[in-house]
């Protein structure tokens, strides 16, 4: 079976919910224009990404503006479109990957692995979603998910398409911490990699869409100090065998690509992630968890 899918690769101004939206309402009508069935948009796309309080004033549960948004969008363009948002439910909140289709209908993945100063504001999901639909099994991921074997472990067999929302940044760049060292620099070139490895070892197209544009952001527990660099785009289409068939760059573009679905057989194997990406993943719980823990709890609405 044939599919086409688009990536859409957007700068999203931090807490303009209105704008964002618009903006990514039109490369949405763009990709349906092209023929894509499927459109995945980046991580907190609506209201950018940072580390920032506002993060709680901006939480929605999924009957709100954004919920309504996506399902309009979907019976709209008749497509299924993909991208996550700040959830709010029962006074926690959640970097939560929305996933409207053609009907209207939502289904949602709350993110497993929080990484660095999002544990500061997000509570942690329980568990990956597979939506069976007409056009096949769709898994979806949220951006660091990329550097733990075990969810794309579960997916094994089980997809036919796996799609990642990401807002991945350049860690080399402005304000960060070893800002020039070899670890940043690895890290920061992960994103062009990752998700080929993983359509090629679970033999699934991947479609990753990642934010681009600056980073300005404050840093909890530093108030006089902020992070500013960039993010580093790589929105991609990759085919069930791993092979990139189309690249957004650095800048604002949409990737639309027709792959064939199950064309990558059972995969190669194993998802390889470096155990140096593993290792800075296990540090990050050890040093942040505790004291990000304490920090929602005081700052999070009651």
């Amino acid at each position: 079976m044939e599919l086409t899918l688009a990536a859409v690769q957007m700068e999203s101004v931090p807490y303009e919910v209105d704008e964002n939206l618009l903006k990514a309402e039109k490369s949405i009508q763009k990709a349906a224009e092209q023929g894509a069935r499927v459109a995945v948009l980046p991580e907190l796309f609506n209201t950018g990404y940072c580390y920032d309080v506002r993060n709680f004033r901006v939480g929605e549960s999924l009957w709100e503006r954004t919920g309504r948004w996506f399902r309009e969008m979907g019976k709209r363009f008749g497509l299924y479109v993909a991208g996550t948002m700040i959830e709010k439910d029962r006074g926690r909140f959640y970097d939560t990957m929305v996933l409207a289709t053609p009907e209207g209908r939502l289904a949602r993945y709350r993110k497993l692995n929080l990484y660095l100063l999002e544990k500061c504001y997000f509570s942690r999901g329980d568990h990956p979603l597979i939506l069976d639909t007409p056009i096949g099994r769709i898994g979806t991921g949220i951006c660091v998910d990329l550097l733990f074997r075990k969810i794309w472990d579960r997916y094994r067999n089980r997809v036919d398409l796996l799609l990642v929302s990401s807002a991945w940044p350049d860690l080399t760049r402005g304000g960060g911490i070893g800002k020039g060292n070899r670890i940043n620099r690895r890290l920061s070139m992960l994103p062009r990699e990752l998700p080929g490895r993983l359509a090629e070892a679970l033999g699934v197209p991947v479609v990753y869409a990642n934010l681009c544009g600056r980073l300005v952001s404050p840093l909890p527990f530093l108030p006089p100090f902020r992070m500013e660099s960039r993010f580093v785009g790589a929105s991609a289409i990759y085919a069930g065998g791993g092979e990139r068939i189309g690249d957004a760059g650095v800048e604002e573009g949409i990737v639309v690509r027709t792959v064939r679905l199950g064309e990558g057989g059972e995969g190669t194997g194993r998802y390889r992630v470096e155990p140096l990406a593993r290792a800075m993943t296990r540090l990050d719980r050890m040093v942040l968890t505790v004291p990000c823990s304490f920090y929602r709890l005081r700052h999070r609405p009651r």
